[in-house]
């Protein structure tokens, strides 16, 4: 049975309230930091963190190997074990510079790690399953418009699409939030939009193939403002307007909105779940279209300036994030397969074929009578 360590609970309480003052962390964040620190706790018996020392990681490490994921019954990933210990040296490598903790080695922090092998194994990149830009239209020309939820559903799933915003950004959205004269996207934390990290990031419309995305928004943005009459503060994708069905037994939606948040992004998710499935089209979470966007955009050769405006309007600060090692932009095996066949090599592509021109080769071919 774990005991308890008071002076344990009081600086982890310290270190949270670092996270989220300092660091600014989400509250999700946070509570990933604290399953990892609760799973050292757990090895330990709750030793106070004061004890921290080299055998006790090795001896860890091993511990963490013989556990089993709850749900699969399979081992620990390496991916999982990775991020892991990153999160625990990072507890660690802060907990140092703490009155009372100054005497633990920093270099037994860095014990809290994985081999190089197994840390390039479990940082690789993975594929991310995405929908395809025919799937997308397929699911939104699927909706059929009866009233307003479904109008709704319809420019949800088109402002998805169009801005590839996180879903717990686009769920507390307000009207005030677009710019409908410029196509401009606000994702203010000041104006009530619950970003990663709470950052501001300003969004552009992106400019995709597939116009009627952008009228089925307007249209609908336009309906709220002037048939519903929204003002600013409204939420721009507002929750379904439920009432009590037969003797207060039940409840129904009665088809309209009503100009309320959505608690939580959740509400949101489930629109798109059932769209997909109501399109006959496996279900693909709406972060998913993060993915697509970047994939699209792939389509053209694009410019480093290109890349970096599009890395902005996601809301990233890194090109890399978005086009490397987040796992945006992954070239399709075909695809991948067909650009390496024609790197052209010594004047060959891979499959033997000459890629110069026929002037080229004239001209080679005259240089070699001359020195013959």
């Amino acid at each position: 049975m774990q005991k308890k360590c008071y002076e344990n609970e009081a600086i982890k309480k310290e270190y949270f309230e670092h996270l989220k003052e300092v660091k600014g962390f989400s509250p999700n964040s946070i509570k990933v930091f604290e399953q990892s620190i609760l799973l050292w706790q757990e090895f330990s018996d709750n030793k106070d963190f004061k004890t921290f020392g080299k055998k006790d990681v090795t001896e860890f490490k091993v511990w963490l190997r013989k556990k089993e994921n709850k749900r699969t019954k399979e081992s620990l990933s390496l991916s999982y074990l990775y991020h892991l210990l990153r999160r625990l040296r990072v507890f660690f490598q802060w907990l140092v510079s703490q009155p009372n903790y100054k005497h633990i080695n920093p270099t037994f922090i860095d014990y809290l790690s994985l081999s190089k092998k197994e840390a390039r194994i479990a940082i690789q990149s993975k594929k991310m399953d995405t929908p395809s830009m025919e799937d997308v239209i397929k699911v939104i020309e699927n909706i059929e418009i009866r009233n307003e939820v479904d109008k709704r559903d319809r420019a949800l799933i088109c402002f998805t699409l169009l801005t590839g915003a996180r879903i717990s950004a686009i769920a507390s959205i307000s009207m005030q939030c677009f710019d409908r004269e410029n196509y401009v996207v606000d994702q203010n934390p000041k104006l009530g939009v619950k970003t990663k990290f709470s950052k501001q990031i300003t969004t552009t419309l992106f400019p995709l193939n597939y116009d009627k995305a952008l009228e089925y928004f307007l249209e609908w943005y336009d309906y709220l403002r002037e048939v519903k009459g929204f003002k600013g503060d409204n939420p721009l994708f507002p929750m379904t307007e439920i009432i009590n069905g037969k003797e207060n037994t039940s409840y129904r939606s009665t088809g309209d909105v009503i100009p309320s948040f959505w608690s939580s992004a959740s509400g949101a998710r489930k629109v798109f779940e059932k769209r997909f499935i109501d399109a006959g089209i496996p279900y693909y979470h709406p972060h998913t279209f993060r993915h697509l966007v970047v994939k699209e955009f792939l389509k053209t050769r694009l410019t480093e300036q290109e890349k970096k405006a599009i890395s902005q309007n996601l809301g990233h600060e890194n090109i890399g994030t978005t086009f490397g090692s987040y796992g945006y932009g992954h070239i399709e095996d075909e695809k991948q397969i067909e650009i390496v066949k024609h790197i052209r090599i010594g004047g060959k592509d891979i499959e033997g074929t000459y890629s110069l021109s026929s002037e080229e080769m004239r001209f080679i071919d005259a240089l070699r009578q001359t020195k013959h």
